[in-house]
């Protein structure tokens, strides 16, 4: 019997798509060109796990590309404000709150975007416990990190069921003995919520 549902945030219940995120503030020419030096790079999960900072993150990012520091260190601070939230998944996660279920957060994420994204939108407020990569300096789809949302709220794998976008951290949810489902678009999310928990 499913007690807990998790989820991922971005590209759960925030619309993380890097290219278009920064084409609302860029060119869309300039936009390619920051993605190919910020997200595309294995700097942006060493962000994601609390291991670089930002002002460190903007010097590495900008090495080949000077003229663009500035457009960088804007992008690094303020991509939140354009990451709107996926209503859909967001009415799933309300419907939740409502029926008992006890909810958590498990997402890769920069502190610092984390903490503007939880003052931002209430729908944080309705979370039991939120485990966040750079915070504790674990990442998906490493094991420990799930290991780690067990031991902190004594879940039981098999009564928890995991909505993430990103297939590698679902089979690794799956190894660690949590119910994985794979969300790559809202309707997989829904359909699950509707033929399982609701």
């Amino acid at each position: 019997m499913i007690k807990n549902v998790v989820f991922d945030v971005g590209g759960v219940l925030l619309d993380w798509n890097p290219l278009s995120i920064l084409e609302k503030m860029f060119d869309k020419e300039r936009a390619e060109i920051l993605k190919q030096n910020m997200m595309d790079t294995p700097y942006w999960a060493e962000l994601d796990r609390g291991a670089l900072e930002i002002e460190d993150a903007v010097k590495i990012f900008s090495k080949d590309i000077p003229h663009l520091e500035n457009d960088i260190e804007f992008a690094l601070t303020n991509f939140i404000d354009y990451l709107p939230p996926i209503q859909e998944n967001v009415e799933v996660l309300k419907h939740l709150s409502g029926k008992g279920f006890r909810l958590f957060v498990l997402s890769n994420f920069q502190k610092e975007a984390f903490d503007t994204a939880v003052e931002k939108f209430e729908f944080f407020k309705l979370f039991d416990g939120m485990v966040v990569s750079a915070r504790i300096n674990m990442i998906k789809p490493d094991k420990e990190i799930y290991d780690y949302i067990l031991n902190e709220y004594q879940l039981k794998g098999n009564e928890t069921v995991f909505f993430d976008d990103t297939i590698k951290n679902i089979h690794a949810a799956s190894a660690a003995g949590i119910i994985g489902v794979h969300t790559p678009s809202y309707k997989e999310l829904h359909d699950y919520y509707i033929h399982n928990l609701k």
